[in-house]
């Protein structure tokens, strides 16, 4: 992360969506969901027996935390937050935004390198390319690629529409930590080719008993007359 220069305007239209997310508890579901998935993979961890690796381990969390959502998906639809997995990919919904999941290598430690970090996939690359084609950046890390720069980034980016929770875990002290980051179309293409990322901030970083538990949904109200006998 050092070194890193993001985007004012996506890092703008970033801190929005985290704040909203935050207020509405989707934030809060997702740290749960990923503290509780991987604190439980961890400790059913069994390289010497099972022959898990790395790789078992993030994979079946990610699994794993996809199932899970999925399984609340109608407690949060009431609320306006859609969950649902096209080509089993998970996808987070609310109103203009739409939110995927992935889980950082273990080369990556407690914060992603997100200079080395891969987005790829056919799911991946359209949310990349949706950003692309509705936002140019406005400054920042891509402005000796050949992109204008105003001297004043935009108060907001609405071309934008996808985010990443980037998460990590640490099998050793079983923390993960959780960033939102805007993937980009010049991770696809380019010459030099640009970087992946546009934005990122971080969100969390802690144990399972350090999480909070997100507000609970509210039932919805049904009128006595509408209810049948």
């Amino acid at each position: 992360m050092s070194g890193t220069v993001w985007d004012p305007g996506a890092m703008a239209w970033l801190r929005e969506v985290r704040d909203r997310w935050r207020a509405l508890g989707v934030l809060g579901l997702l740290e749960e969901a990923v503290a509780a998935v991987w604190e439980h993979n961890v400790a059913r961890h069994d390289p010497a027996v099972a022959g898990d690796t790395a790789l078992t381990l993030g994979l079946t969390s990610s699994e794993n935390l996809r199932i899970r959502l999925l399984a609340v998906a109608g407690e949060w639809a009431g609320r306006g937050v859609r969950i649902g997995a096209p080509r089993n990919s998970l996808v987070v919904e609310h109103e203009h935004v739409a939110l995927h999941a992935m889980k950082a290598p273990p080369g990556h430690g407690a914060a992603p390198v997100f200079g080395a970090l891969r987005w790829d996939g056919t799911i991946r690359a359209a949310a990349a390319a949706e950003n692309g084609a509705g936002y140019v950046p406005v400054g920042g890390q891509l402005a000796l690629d050949g992109v204008p720069a105003p001297r004043d980034p935009p108060e907001a980016a609405p071309g934008l529409r996808h985010v990443v929770l980037v998460w990590t875990g640490t099998p050793s002290t079983v923390t993960t930590t959780g960033w939102l980051a805007v993937p980009w179309e010049g991770a696809h293409g380019g010459d030099p080719p640009a970087a992946a990322w546009l934005a990122a901030l971080p969100v969390w970083a802690h144990g399972p008993a350090d999480v909070p538990a997100p507000p609970s949904v509210p039932a919805v109200s049904i009128p006595f007359d509408r209810v049948s006998p």
